[in-house]
């Protein structure tokens, strides 16, 4: 809309003290479990978890973290849900995606999008039972697709439906007890997408194979088959029976919660051990007499990685705290699972660089040797699944512009005058408790927010909805303008509203997280300005795509490559 709406923002939430308190006993008791039986490495070295885990993760109370304790759980906020999962992920990923899992997408997460009946009672019988649960919705076809394969094919007279089809990439899949299957009920020519409850001890359901990720090794997922199986219809889930919709408001938002949970808290968790293996590897080296940690590039390095690092931590306490109900946080939260994953990733290229050559060994390699075993290779390949996990990056900024931003402006917006009018008043920045680099960030911030609505506005008329659509680049950089702005806002949300001894510190991490945001800003306004403007050229990417996949040229680019039969391209 054009607005940086301070008010909303600023003060910046804190955590409850008494619910902190709640969850920093949560964390101490899990130490004691991780340090005591999970030896990350071997987890990863063979791929499995240990022998009893699991069972102990659910006598725990370790797979129920939000559940009552009178139902067998823990009882936590979704802030403490999300720190006890980071505080896992920080030990293993693999052990805090099975948390994660089950915290996010298992039985117990629909419990509020279910009203009384026989359905909640069974979801109630399976919580209290303490199962293994998980969610069932990707196919061979590809995740992005809207409809789903999956059959649902109702029995005697409705009382039951018959279930067939492939699930790929299903967290908890092998373990599950319980899982959530999306499928199409036949309905006419289309069909209606729908969700089930299904007992994998039932007859007709059979784990295919077990996925072999590049990272998350040990972490159970799976290919799952469904041949006929029978599903009571009182296991079917009957939200939005009038849009087709497979997914209720209320249950949409626990999805994206949970996403914080799965991809958003692991990736914190990395980064931050990021920035301790940063420190550790630097502080004792010398390079030709000098201490590494003097030289300009080592400490513009380390800097942007420890403010990269407060980003995520603050979107994180933005999308998990407690705030008006006025404060609709539910686009932050969308945001944050492509914020969080991307970042962490630019945090960990960052690091394996600094590193080198030590990074890239492996931490079996490094003890072997007598070096610390710092394990950032594992780290490398666990965080890049989550730029895949859950929407791969790219797609989202391109869903995120369709259904976020241009809702807005099709048709014209309501605040058409406020946008077309001057620029912004940005004096307001001068009175706020932020050091003058700081209102100048702030400032600059709201002055690319209303050019962020100028620019919506004049592609939404001049371009119809399906054209805008068609040109998916533009709208996947406009969404990364968006979460540059938005992250830049609540960074110096939280420096305002910092006090005492970590305020002036919290002023220089902000003032270098958004002089780093406002570089790439530079770039993606730049990127969007091409083709747009009166008579410039554009590379041309489709012709050079359609060449290549026609296999009518750039013939030079197959030299010398050694095809499977044993023939040489030339």
């Amino acid at each position: 809309m054009g607005r940086l709406a301070w008010d909303l923002i600023c003060p910046f939430p804190v955590q409850d003290d008494a619910d902190r308190r709640a969850g920093d006993r949560a964390i101490s008791e899990l130490s004691d479990l991780l340090t005591g039986q999970v030896d990350a490495e071997r987890i990863d070295r063979e791929r499995r978890l240990p022998d009893g885990l699991l069972e102990r993760l659910g006598e725990g109370g370790w797979l129920a973290l939000a559940t009552p304790p009178e139902s067998g759980g823990r009882g936590l906020s979704p802030h403490n849900v999300f720190r006890v999962v980071h505080a896992a992920a920080g030990w293993s990923v693999p052990v805090a995606q099975v948390m994660a899992v089950q915290a996010a997408i298992g039985v117990g997460a629909l419990l509020p999008a279910v009203d009384a009946g026989p359905l909640r009672s069974y979801l109630l019988e399976l919580v209290t039972d303490g199962v293994l649960s998980g969610s069932a919705d990707t196919e061979p076809s590809g995740a992005a697709n809207q409809g789903r394969d999956t059959v649902a094919t109702p029995v005697d007279d409705g009382s039951a439906y018959l279930l067939s089809g492939e699930k790929i990439h299903i967290g908890n899949g092998p373990v599950a007890h319980t899982l959530i299957v999306s499928a199409t009920v036949p309905d006419g020519d289309t069909g209606t997408r729908r969700l089930f409850l299904v007992d994998t001890t039932s007859p007709g359901f059979r784990v295919r194979s077990t996925h072999e990720f590049m990272g998350l090794r040990g972490f159970p997922i799976a290919a799952l088959d469904f041949a006929e199986v029978r599903v009571p219809a009182e296991h079917m889930l009957l939200e939005a029976p009038d849009t087709g919709n497979r997914l209720t408001p209320t249950l949409m938002q626990l999805v994206i919660t949970g996403r914080m949970y799965l991809i958003a808290a692991p990736s914190l968790a990395l980064a931050r051990r990021c920035v301790h293996w940063a420190r550790e590897f630097a502080e004792p080296r010398v390079i030709d007499g000098r201490p590494l940690a003097e030289y300009e590039l080592t400490r513009r390095l380390i800097a942007d990685n420890v403010a990269d690092t407060f980003v995520m931590d603050t979107l994180v306490r933005w999308c998990l705290a407690d705030t008006p109900e006025a404060v609709n946080r539910l686009p932050e939260q969308m945001a944050a699972k492509n914020i969080t994953s991307v970042t962490c990733w630019r945090v960990l290229d960052r690091t394996m660089s600094l590193l080198a050559g030590e990074g890239f060994e492996t931490a079996d390699s490094k003890a072997a040797r007598g070096a610390p075993p710092l394990p950032l290779e594992r780290a490398y390949r666990d965080a890049r699944g989550f730029r895949i996990s859950g929407g791969v990056d790219f797609l989202l900024d391109y869903w995120a512009s369709q259904v976020s931003t241009f809702a807005h402006y099709y048709p014209e917006p309501d605040n058409l005058a406020e946008i077309e009018s001057g620029e912004p008043d940005v004096s307001w920045c001068a009175d706020t408790a932020l050091h003058p680099r700081n209102q100048e960030h702030l400032a600059e911030v709201a002055r690319q927010s209303m050019r962020f609505a100028r620019t919506a506005l004049a592609l939404s008329r001049k371009h119809s909805r399906q054209e805008l659509a068609d040109r998916q680049q533009r709208l996947v950089v406009l969404n990364r303008i968006l979460d540059e702005l938005a992250t830049s806002a609540l960074v110096l949300a939280r420096a305002a509203s910092t006090g005492g001894a970590e305020a002036e510190d919290t002023q220089r991490l902000a003032d270098v997280a958004c002089s780093a945001a406002r570089v790439r800003l530079d770039g993606y306004w730049t990127e969007l300005a091409e083709g747009e403007v009166p008579g410039q050229d554009t590379a041309d990417h489709a012709a050079v795509a359609a060449t290549w996949m026609s296999r009518g040229g750039f013939g030079v680019l197959g030299d010398d490559l050694i095809d499977p039969d044993g023939e040489v391209r030339s």
